[in-house]
């Protein structure tokens, strides 16, 4: 079974060098978020940080390392019932509703869109440990879908294969051939900071800071990235997966971004997961330099994926928004199944 896990985790999360990599987030500079970073022909990269994955550090990680922490008392995220009905019915603003692991639906007026969507039993190997927050038919047919990259525990062909034919899919580069052999006709293939109209909504892809693999498609043969999703009444972000970098800063300066969805779980140990994967600290640290209203937070809970228990990232975040005396109120830590209406913005006071 160890075997397995290893096998499924080099799968999902790469491999790493031996020693934590130093990033000197001080010397990126934003014009290394626009520079050249590959093609599906070629192989993508984050050109401001190499990627450091070794066979090495992952045979370190599972072989030779040792979990510090206990997980016999673990347990996967809070879950409260929704049947999903809501989601036929239009939306008199905006909610968000936490399906799983890095899945939500954002439910702007009449429109559904969904991040990531995963309501499979399995992100390769590792077994979901709590059941998907809403039914997968509960999803209206008109529905819209980003996704962030193409590891397991994101992009699932399960879930792909029993959502309607009719959604629309909204893909980094490399990925609309995946989808189109599966049957799925409409989708939309982006490059970092191209934007697409669907409707009213305008759909950015954004660099992030991570990688891609799949069995059928090799290493980094496909894009990553983060997704600006701006309906005209509330602009979300979806950081997909990712390690901390500048490019959050950047955002923050350049959109006014009302939910920022940020994935806080999967990151120890520190030293093989620091180059792709945030800790809560990181985490926080993201949505205080995209200056968002508010933080969703994600990407724990659902999958025992790494060293830390599924429930400790959330208690850790906290932790981390109180000792740096930031508002509790602008953190949100959702249940499965817990839908959260996104306040309205503040009424611009008249000159």
């Amino acid at each position: 079974m160890r075997i397995l896990r290893w096998l499924s985790c080099a799968a999902l999360l790469g491999c790493a060098p031996p020693a934590e990599p130093a990033f000197d987030v001080a010397a990126w500079v934003p014009d290394s978020l626009h520079a050249p970073h590959g093609s599906v022909a070629t192989g993508f990269s984050n050109p401001w940080a190499a990627d450091p994955k070794s066979v090495w550090g992952v045979l370190r990680w599972w072989l030779f390392s040792r979990n510090p922490y206990d997980k016999s008392a673990a347990q996967g995220a809070p879950r409260v019932p929704n049947d999903g009905s809501g989601l036929a019915r239009p939306e008199h603003s905006s909610s968000l509703t936490w399906v799983g692991h890095s899945t939500f639906v954002i439910h702007d007026a009449a429109d559904v869109v969904l991040t990531d969507p995963h309501w499979g039993p399995r992100a390769l190997i590792p077994e979901r440990l709590v059941p998907p927050g809403v039914p997968i038919e509960a999803v209206p047919a008109d529905a819209m879908a980003v996704v962030s990259h193409n590891h397991y525990d994101h992009l699932d062909a399960w879930t792909v294969e029993h959502l309607p034919a009719t959604v629309s899919w909204f893909v980094p580069k490399g990925l609309a051939d995946w989808f189109r052999a599966r049957g799925r006709e409409r989708v939309v293939e982006l490059d970092w900071w191209e934007t697409a109209r669907q409707g009213r909504w305008q759909i950015t892809c954004l660099p992030s800071q991570h990688w891609s693999r799949r069995v059928e498609q090799g290493a980094n043969r496909s894009l990553w990235c983060a997704w600006l999703l701006d309906s005209g009444d509330a602009t979300y972000f979806f950081a997909g997966d990712t390690g901390y970098f500048h490019g959050f800063r950047e955002y923050g300066r350049r959109f006014a971004i009302d939910v920022a969805m940020l994935p806080i779980g999967a990151y120890e140990p520190r030293w093989f997961m620091k180059y792709q994967h945030m800790d809560p600290a990181e985490a926080y640290q993201a949505f205080l330099d995209l200056r968002a209203r508010h933080m969703a937070a994600m990407h724990w809970g659902t999958f025992d994926l790494t060293d830390e228990p599924p429930d400790l990232p959330p208690r850790v975040l906290r932790e981390v928004v109180q000792q740096r005396g930031g508002d509790p109120e602008a953190v949100r830590i959702f249940a499965i199944g817990e839908r959260w209406r996104v306040p309205p913005r503040p009424a611009v006071a008249a000159e």
